[in-house]
């Protein structure tokens, strides 16, 4: 059933990070636990800033506090910001956090940290629609993701390994790339590991110090293992989100990311807004496999259950005509 063994699925923390999003239903990424748990994953805790803590709405994980003036002291040698940071107004963004939950995962002797942001709704494979979700909830759901990402970050070069953004690309049909993971991936800790460097593009930013290393480390991404995340809400990291956050990025990588402005947001709506969009060939270090057997298992995997999704796009496929000709002829 799973590609790693029992005690490589243990030995992974898994990691929310969390702020600004006091209950529980504000933060849709619990509703996945249970399939955690089931898949050997024992071990998740949200990570909080120690501000945020009163009132959080609890439930059966632990919530990992950071301290306030420990964010402040990591934030301030870590900044990529015209402007530093501010400690009276407490925002520092979500990398602190994620520096910590990799640092909570070393303190447990732990091999890896399975990062997630909290308003993860939905998982799909190999693309969106009701089809793909219901293969994704049939094979395990996040508990699937953890053990084909966790596969690939230990039998490849890949130090950064995740899931693919739904409204990022197209699916492709392989296994996994050299590539960009945002919101739903695993990090190798110990040693080698990038200190993380904010307040904005955290993600994109840690994915080029692997994928540019010299020692041929990289960043990698599973195309076909899809989520999306709850997009309307302005609670968390999203209130904050502005035109700065494409510019100061295209300053750091200028050979890398290209701006421009948008009349209207990625989902069709809103405001217009400066966007990044990240050039081919951005993560230089290709995807590099050392353990055939387990990399290959996941190929399997994914293979059945891209079939299996065939099969269900075809019937429902072959079901659409058939309400369109029983339409078509009682209407005429």
């Amino acid at each position: 059933m799973f590609v790693t063994s029992d005690e490589q699925r243990a030995g992974l923390l898994v990691a929310v990070i969390s702020g600004g999003r006091p209950t529980l239903a504000e933060r849709p990424v619990h509703k996945f636990f249970d399939q955690l748990t089931a898949a050997g994953f024992p071990e998740i805790v949200w990570v909080v800033n120690e501000r945020d803590v009163p009132g959080y709405e609890p439930d059966d994980h632990e919530i990992v506090q950071y301290p306030h003036d420990w964010a402040y002291q990591y934030a301030s040698s870590h900044w990529m910001q015209p402007t530093p940071p501010d400690p009276a107004a407490g925002f520092f963004g979500a990398f602190p956090g994620r520096e910590w939950a990799c640092r909570e995962a070393e303190r447990r002797g732990c091999w890896g940290v399975l990062q997630l942001d909290d308003n993860i709704n939905r998982l799909s494979v190999p693309r969106g629609g009701a089809g793909a979700f219901a293969v994704a909830r049939n094979h395990g759901g996040l508990g699937m993701f953890a053990d084909l990402i966790a596969a690939v970050a230990l039998s490849t070069n890949g130090r950064m390994v995740g899931a693919n953004l739904d409204a990022v690309i197209s699916a492709e049909a392989i296994i996994a790339r050299a590539g960009f993971c945002y919101s739903l991936f695993i990090e190798k800790v110990g040693e080698g590991r990038e200190e993380w460097y904010g307040p904005f593009e955290d993600d994109i930013t840690h994915a080029f110090q692997y994928g540019t290393r010299a020692d041929g480390a990289t960043a990698a991404v599973l195309p076909m293992l899809r989520y999306a995340k709850e997009s309307k809400s302005k609670t968390g990291m999203r209130a904050k989100y502005n035109h700065e956050r494409a510019v100061q990025l295209q300053r750091i990588f200028p050979e890398s990311a290209k701006i421009g402005v948008r009349a209207t947001a990625s989902n069709g709506k809103g405001n217009a807004r400066v966007f990044h969009t990240m050039l081919p060939g951005a993560i230089r270090n290709p995807l590099a496999v050392h353990d055939r057997e387990m990399f290959g298992a996941v190929g399997e995997k994914l293979g059945r259950m891209v079939v299996e999704w065939n099969d269900a796009q075809m019937e429902a496929n072959r079901e659409k005509v058939a309400r369109r000709v029983a339409a078509a002829a009682k209407g005429g």
